[in-house]
């Protein structure tokens, strides 16, 4: 057997990085830490790890049943269970899903001091957050004692009320920098330098589900399909694309931006995914800075001013 340890036991691991495990095959198991509530430890606890995912599609669903997460710890409760389960010789990979402000936060001094208690053997960490350069950031963060790699996840996966039952869209990617260690044989897209797709996707996905959530809320809109129904809203995010978000990007290899435009536009309209704009609004001071000041930035370095970021900023409430 060979272990995952997951810091961050929410609804997004459950659907993303948990179940590119449960499909790799193999030995692997997942030891998933939550950091205070008891909610879906005790729930998977209860039910051997067993729980339901269901891919909704605009018109109909695919329901299986994932039980890979083997293990679940309360991180403020258990600490030291999980500095041992990180330093244990059988864990080969930490994976993260601790929001883009735990970074300064307890799970980091925890997965520290579980490095920290390794000594030489050899360990693969996977920020799987939206923040870039995340392996680097991890690093800094954690200072050193590991392999880190950035990796970028898209997902659309509504917070869940049932801790066993996962609601989340047909689409998924994860995109990993590649790494010489030891892993399940995961379906990721494995990449020389993630740089480039981390910007893809903050710029284009996660900045649009800022502009749709900082200014649909204020005209009464719920979800994001909602919004992205309100034709003002939708004309704005496309221009917001087009006029000020896109221009900030690099090259993207293997990747057709219009056609991805395209289909993220497809996704955010999937009426049967109930993505409530104020999960994504949450935290904003933490998400505006990556998701729209850091293109703002660049643009007035070219000479532009960035009218309709600023517009979401100042939506946002965010300097």
């Amino acid at each position: 057997m060979s272990r995952i340890v997951h810091l961050g036991l929410g609804a997004f691991h459950r659907a993303h990085q948990a179940v590119y495990t449960a499909d790799a095959g193999g030995d692997w198991e997942i030891c998933g830490v939550a950091w205070r509530s008891r909610t879906v430890a005790d729930a998977l606890r209860a039910s051997g790890g067993r729980y339901r995912l269901i891919e909704r599609g605009p018109v109909e669903d695919r329901e299986r049943e994932i039980s890979v997460i083997t293990e679940t710890l309360v991180a403020a409760d258990e600490p030291d269970a999980v500095v041992e389960r990180i330093a244990a010789p059988d864990t080969s990979v930490v994976t993260l899903t601790i929001t883009e402000g735990g970074y300064r936060g307890p799970m980091i001094e925890l997965l520290a001091r579980g490095l920290a208690a390794r000594g030489d053997e050899p360990i693969t960490v996977l920020s799987c957050d939206n923040v870039p350069d995340n392996g680097e950031v991890t690093r800094r963060a954690v200072g050193g004692g590991a392999t880190f790699a950035s990796t970028v996840v898209d997902r659309i996966t509504p917070a869940s009320d049932d801790p066993l039952t996962v609601v989340t869209e047909p689409f998924s990617l994860w995109i990993i920098e590649n790494f010489d260690g030891v892993r399940p044989a995961w379906g990721a897209v494995f990449v020389d330098d993630a740089g480039p797709y981390e910007l893809l996707k903050l710029r284009l996905v996660n900045a649009s589900h800022s502009a749709l959530a900082h200014l649909g809320i204020p005209r009464g809109h719920e979800t994001v399909a909602d919004a992205i129904g309100d034709p003002e809203l939708r004309d704005f995010v496309e221009r917001l694309i087009a006029e000020e978000l896109r221009p900030t990007l690099p090259p993207v290899p293997a990747i057709d931006v219009d056609a991805f435009v395209a289909q993220m536009f497809e996704r955010f309209a999937n009426p049967r995914i109930r993505h409530r704009l104020q999960q994504i609004a949450t935290g904003a001071e933490d998400k505006i800075p990556l998701r729209l000041l850091a293109p703002a930035r660049e643009l007035r370095a070219a000479g532009r001013e960035p009218v309709l970021i600023d517009r979401v900023v100042a939506a946002a409430g965010v300097s």
